[in-house]
């Protein structure tokens, strides 16, 4: 390995400790910190993601997250990302028309979609979440259809076979659904092989399917993959998803919303 090799590794490395100490980085700090150029910066920084060790953001990169193996509830996770959360789901709202059928599955920025239906008028919801179901029936606008199957606390929504029976008999327009972890090259990955089943069930029922989700879920990986990336139609996220990442996701014949 040459001297430059071994200087660009060391400020590889470091940029991945400062990562871990500030959780974001922007290319003008990295720049600062290291005396390097722009172009460098950025091709330091293409490396790490590369390796999975950084997620690139706009302007910078930030501190990979893994996915928990241990579902965090979603009444804790309903304070994580709210404003994003807030703006994805009214433009994924935006993206339905009056009186279309819709799957519309649990989760918390779900919910935030949910929130921003009220306007519509004579939709057909499906849902396996309790939380949305309860959120729809205050404004009494649509038909809301819950599914069955066995209550997890955890999530206030249903799963299991009942569940995915049921989808197997329901054609929509629309699906719209959250995940914790998508990438290019997996796509969505879940936890469980029910949990993979069960998106399976969803991406059949539907003719177009959005996934509406904040950018920290992207470039992230969890133990079993349920569906591969270009499974999904159109995809809703927040401006802090980097401007390469939505490139690739085009590339692939993906409809992207930035809010």
């Amino acid at each position: 390995m040459s001297l430059s090799d071994l200087m660009t590794q060391e400020r590889q490395e470091k940029i991945v400790q400062l990562l871990d100490h500030k959780g974001r980085l922007t290319v003008f700090e990295i720049c600062d910190a290291f005396d390097v150029s722009e172009a460098t910066a950025r091709r330091d920084l293409a490396a790490l993601a590369s390796q999975n060790l950084i997620r690139r953001v706009h302007g910078g990169a930030m501190r990979m997250q893994v996915v928990a193996t241990a579902e965090t509830p979603i009444v804790q996770r309903q304070g994580q990302q709210t404003e994003a959360k807030r703006r994805i789901g009214k433009a994924t709202a935006e993206l339905i028309g009056n009186g279309e059928t819709l799957l519309l599955t649990g989760g918390t920025t779900g919910l935030a979609v949910a929130r921003d239906l009220r306007q519509h008028e004579n939709l057909t919801i499906i849902t396996d979440s309790l939380l949305i179901a309860d959120e729809l029936l205050e404004h009494q606008r649509h038909n809301i259809i819950m599914l069955g199957g066995v209550i997890d606390a955890d999530e206030k929504a249903v799963r299991g076979t009942l569940t995915r029976i049921l989808l197997q008999h329901l054609q929509v327009d629309k699906a719209i659904l959250g995940t914790k972890a998508i990438s290019l090259e997996r796509g969505i990955s879940v936890e469980t092989p029910e949990e993979a089943e069960l998106w399976r069930a969803y991406i059949h029922t539907a003719h177009h399917v959005i996934l509406a989700t904040d950018a920290t879920k992207f470039n992230q990986s969890a133990l079993v993959q349920a569906v591969p990336i270009d499974a999904i139609h159109t995809i809703v996220s927040d401006a802090s998803l980097n401007d390469d990442y939505v490139e690739q996701l085009q590339d692939k014949g993906i409809f992207v919303v930035i809010t």
